[in-house]
């Protein structure tokens, strides 16, 4: 790997640390997208500088979370994974379809107030109402992309 990959796996390691995840899943996703073919336990823990053990956590970690996907190679006896990039596009329809979860909370919470609770009835609605619009905002989001895909092409 040359010092730009390496600074594009750091990158992403630190982006996905931000995001509350590890810095070794980030770093791992990273390589994963940029690799050529789709990588087993020694090559990722070799490419990384990590241990064994480091690299078949984290791949369990990023197999949980759909990050990774563990593939087949003909003639090959290890496992190897790669990157699933699909996983943020159902990732963003399930959050899309969750809110109604939230809306549900919310809702039971307001018919529970008594209605001279100002400051709660006030905290409820504007979370259902902020969650609402979200829910609203996002509704048609993979059509949009599909559309979007599209345009490019």
């Amino acid at each position: 790997m040359n010092s730009q990959e390496l600074q594009f796996i750091e990158d992403l390691g630190l982006l996905i640390e931000k995001s509350g995840g590890s810095r070794t899943l980030g770093r791992v996703f990273g390589y994963l997208l940029i690799a050529d073919k789709p990588k087993n336990l020694d090559e990722i823990a070799k490419d990384l500088l990590f241990s064994k053990a480091t690299a078949s956590l984290t791949i369990r970690q990023g197999l949980v979370v759909r990050f990774f996907e563990k593939v087949s190679i003909p003639g090959e006896r290890k496992d190897c994974y790669r990157a699933n990039t699909q996983s943020w596009i159902s990732s963003m329809s399930e959050k899309v379809n969750e809110m109604i979860e939230w809306q549900t909370v919310f809702d039971y919470g307001l018919s529970l107030l008594a209605p001279d609770n100002r400051s709660a009835l006030e905290n409820l609605k504007g979370m259902k109402d902020y969650f609402d619009f979200m829910r609203w905002y996002l509704s048609d989001l993979d059509e949009q992309y599909e559309l979007w895909k599209k345009r490019l092409n």
